[in-house]
């Protein structure tokens, strides 16, 4: 009883808290400041939360029970002393870390034994470690380390720790023993020399926004490993092993830092697009799709989740394998890797399409999926997931030179949109049925239509606004998986609101942003740094519970790429780096600025809106064609590119020394055939 109230405390306590984060978030500009290109020494950086170094240390002491001596002294180098079992000490690091963990005794009263456990969030803070490896067990265990007099212990390789923010040591003997060292071995982004040196980078006038955008990139950091360094399964029947090979190369992408460190292709949907608006990182999506293709059955059938899980058996997440092949492609242009995988990628394909019935929908028959199983059928997200495949399979299969084949899967991608119309649609809710004879309207799988494409501009601003009803005072929702709150989901929609487009969705995704990741990021249960696979809603009276929830899982952390690609505006629209699109979404921001990486060099960019006046600088390789979009805010406005006018309100004006095509939609003027630096320039006409 008494854990189910303050649980419940701690609830109410993290709503309030939420609600305040949303409150300050609003009120723009929040201490940030415009930084005009040349002159600010990067103020963004105070958000980065990668170490430059490896070598990491504790900041602060958590709590101590039973006789410890001098608490502190261990975080400046001298001795605290724990002295009688149980007597423990838990060390904070401040934010989540993954890595080996070194120990140093100054010394002890004879032959001593000493625990070591660790704990993601303060809940679980235990002298056992909360849970990593699944099955019957709730709990890890704890290290056992022998100390007898002056000595230090590293953890071995087999228990490198994936994902923690808290370390506890319990003298577990009856003695006492002197402990004047912690240090950590930060493991994650293994190819990286400095973990901190992000290819790109985001800022703008809100605070909170920054802090996500650098948190996102940090969590999709923790969840990418070295291949060698996986979680074994089955699980040791004592404690964990990462040593599991997981995969090809000398980096991947694993589903979550703490568990299950393992590919999940339908997780790649998120983290691929993450870890290329954050750090140019397309190495470890290559290794990681690699990785699943060499684990396809003879039937076409793609893995569920690959080694060392090796699960097969579902019919989204062999879609997803597929989908992802494309974001993978997009940023890189890389066609000696599609060849490679090419027979694969159609063998999948081909898979899927066999499971088509007579109304042209995919009917599943795996029903394995994120956070449920699905009924078997004519489910919305595989069928959209199917349309995506078929849509981008036919630019893949053009790359390939297969002219047949690109026709092929562009004619069945018309014909599938059709059919999703037409079974799907519900036209009273203005959003898509999970199933053509359901009432639901799932979060994922309409935020995926949006996102993706496939619902036109009337129906992606109605699934807006219709997402919109699910949200309560801290987060979006998923009717789909019994109104739990939506984070594999709930970063499928952040991306879908500004896909939709216009004013409303684009200050509805600013503002989910704000109220979900404002409350994961700053509630006083999580670690201050990483976004969480789950969570519950505060009135079920407990947060994650459950210590084996990972709480740095990269499928969370889709607010980093719509901030880059959306809020910025900046896009890879072209393959290789060839055209990208500057098309900001700037919602109730007054400026942002950031950066992108193109196989043909970065783009930088800013935008600011003064009044009525929007300014914006684009710098980028000559190499590459860019797309600019002006925003109208709902005013007629003059535009001018480098101080010459190219629209005058109403239409387009041929500019000496500029070959531009200039038009507007009425939202935007868009600048197109941009080459090189430029500035633009809008006021009201």
């Amino acid at each position: 009883m008494r854990t189910s109230v303050s649980r419940r405390r701690r609830g109410v306590a993290a709503v309030a808290l939420g609600l305040s984060a949303l409150t300050a978030a609003q009120a723009a500009p929040l201490g940030t400041a415009w930084a005009e290109p040349g002159r600010d020494a990067a103020p963004w950086q105070r958000y980065n939360l990668s170490p430059s170094s490896r070598t990491l240390h504790p900041v602060s002491v958590f709590r101590s029970t039973g006789t410890v001596a001098d608490p502190g002294a261990v975080l400046k180098g001298r001795a605290t002393g724990l002295a009688g079992a149980g007597s423990s000490v838990t060390l904070d690091f401040g934010k989540e870390v993954s890595g080996l963990t070194t120990l140093r005794f100054a010394g002890s009263d004879g032959p001593q034994k000493v625990g070591v456990a660790f704990s993601e969030s303060s809940t679980y803070v235990d002298t056992t470690s909360d849970a990593s490896t699944g099955g019957p067990r709730s709990r890890d265990g704890a290290l056992s380390v022998d100390v007898d007099g002056a000595t230090s212990y590293t953890t071995p390789a087999e228990l490198l720790r994936g994902g923690f923010r808290y370390l506890t040591i319990v003298l577990e003997s009856g003695g006492r023993v002197d402990l004047d060292k912690v240090s950590l071995h930060f493991t994650p982004a293994p190819t990286m020399e400095d973990p901190s040196r992000y290819a790109n980078y985001f800022y703008s006038s809100d605070d909170l926004l920054n802090r996500i955008w650098y948190a996102g990139a940090y969590t999709v950091q923790l969840n990418t490993i070295s291949p060698k360094t996986g979680r074994v399964w089955e699980p040791p029947a004592a404690l964990w092993n990462s040593t599991g090979d997981i995969g090809v190369g000398d980096t991947i992408l694993v589903d979550g830092a703490k568990r299950d460190r393992t590919v999940w292709p339908g997780d790649l949907g998120i983290e691929i697009p993450s870890a290329y608006a954050a750090f140019n990182d397309t190495e470890s999506a290559r290794n990681a799709l690699t990785t699943v293709y060499q684990h396809q059955r003879d039937t076409g059938e793609l893995p569920y989740a690959g080694p060392e899980l090796n699960k097969y058996g579902s019919d989204t997440y062999h879609l997803w394998t597929l989908a992802a092949s494309w974001d993978y492609y997009r940023y890189t242009g890389d066609t000696a890797w599609v060849s490679g995988v090419w027979d694969r990628y159609r063998k999948g394909v081909d898979f899927i399409t066999r499971k088509m019935d007579d109304k042209g929908l995919v009917s599943i028959t795996g029903t394995s999926d994120s956070v449920r199983i699905l009924a078997k059928g004519e489910n919305l997200i595989a069928n959209v997931l199917m349309w995506r495949v078929l849509d981008t399979g036919s630019r893949l299969a053009k790359a390939q030179g297969d002219d047949s084949l690109t026709a092929s899967y562009a004619e069945r991608a018309a014909a599938l949109r059709t059919a999703i119309n037409a079974n799907f649609w519900d036209e009273a809710a203005g959003a898509y049925k999970f199933y053509p004879n359901s009432t639901i309207h799932p979060q994922a799988d309409n935020s995926l239509a949006v996102w993706y494409g496939l619902a036109d501009r009337r129906q992606a601003r109605r699934i807006s606004e219709s997402l919109k009803g699910n949200w309560n005072e801290v987060t979006s929702t998923a009717p789909e998986n019994k109104g739990n709150p939506g984070v594999f989901s709930g970063s499928m929609e952040v991306n879908a609101h500004f896909a939709a487009g216009g004013q409303a969705a684009d200050q509805a995704g600013v503002d989910i942003i704000r109220r979900q990741w404002g409350y994961m990021l700053d509630h006083p249960e999580g670690t201050g740094s990483t976004f969480w696979e789950s969570f519950r809603n505060p009135q079920d009276g407990c947060v994650f519970c459950s210590s084996y929830v990972s709480l740095a899982h990269a499928w969370a952390t889709g607010p980093t790429p719509a901030l880059t690609f959306s809020v910025l505006g900046l896009n890879p629209t072209g393959t290789g780096g060839r055209s990208f699109d500057f098309v900001p979404h700037p919602a109730d921001l007054t400026f942002a600025q950031g950066r992108i990486t193109t196989p043909a060099g970065a783009v930088d960019a800013s935008w600011k809106v003064d009044g009525g006046t929007y300014t914006a600088h684009l710098k980028a390789p000559g190499t590459t064609v860019g797309r600019a979009g002006v925003p109208t805010f709902g005013a007629r406005i003059e535009v001018r590119v480098d101080g010459r006018l190219v629209w005058d309100g109403t239409r387009a004006r041929a500019a000496a020394g500029l070959r531009l095509r200039v038009h507007s939609d009425g939202e935007y003027v868009y600048v197109e055939g941009l080459r090189g630096s430029h500035r633009l320039r809008s006021d009201r006409a």
